[in-house]
């Protein structure tokens, strides 16, 4: 998966670069959104919306997965950087200062996650999903969505999708929740179900994810303030 996830990066690198060093009038790029964040509740299915609404809305889709092995497997963060003009590199750079000045655990792995997320960010047209990534992005019209759905249900709709007992989809559930808020406990001193570091709160379980898409494309258009033309 590493190795696969760091050959997409890789390919995405290459186009970033391509379109920073072509010379094309500013009326004629691509309109650049500001990204949403996905922030989920382990089996709420907050990935599946990402890759949902990636479809529509022609946007790039990070999942967590994928940010692991930008900071594992490349391992080259000027890579990333050098897709860049020398003034946002440097406001990157001044980010991934003042975050370190406060951070003192897994000090590499969370200098290559805040690099990348806020090249992500800098570049727009993105989904990042999970990794605490709201806390990160500093555009102020960045969009921040968590997804949550009772315990329960989760338990049981994961245990039929893995075909797991109920009992082991429990545990696995609980644990998952436990390291997601240690990790921006530890990481980010917040806490992950304080609802004000949201934009917008959803319950997979009261909808679906089709009329969740809807909502999340909504509620982001309005805080941007303009309209995206859907891929046909």
């Amino acid at each position: 998966m590493a190795k696969k996830a760091a050959k997409i990066v890789e390919e995405q690198i290459k186009a970033w670069s391509y379109q920073s060093s072509r010379n094309i009038s500013s009326q004629k790029q691509k309109t650049k959104f500001p990204v949403i964040t996905i922030s989920r509740e382990f089996g709420a299915r907050g990935a599946a919306l990402a890759e949902l609404l990636g479809q529509r809305m022609d946007f790039k889709i990070w999942d967590k997965e994928l940010l692991k092995a930008i900071a594992e497997e490349l391992g080259s963060d000027q890579k990333l950087l050098e897709t860049l003009d020398e003034r946002r590199q440097q406001a990157v750079e001044d980010a991934v200062a003042g975050f370190m000045d406060d951070i003192y655990t897994n000090v590499n792995y969370l200098r290559s996650l805040i690099r990348v997320v806020k090249t992500i960010e800098e570049h727009g047209r993105s989904f990042i999903v999970g990794r605490g990534a709201n806390y990160i992005c500093q555009n102020p019209k960045s969009f921040h969505v968590r997804v949550v759905c009772p315990f329960k249900t989760r338990v049981t709709e994961y245990a039929k999708r893995e075909n797991l007992k109920e009992k082991e989809a429990h545990e696995i559930i609980k644990q998952k929740d436990k390291e997601r808020a240690e990790f921006i406990k530890q990481n980010f001193y917040r806490d992950v179900t304080n609802q004000s570091d949201y934009d917008l709160i959803l319950n997979s379980k009261t909808f679906t994810l089709e009329q969740i898409a809807d909502m999340v494309l909504d509620a982001y258009e309005k805080k941007i303030g303009q309209k995206i033309t859907l891929p046909e």
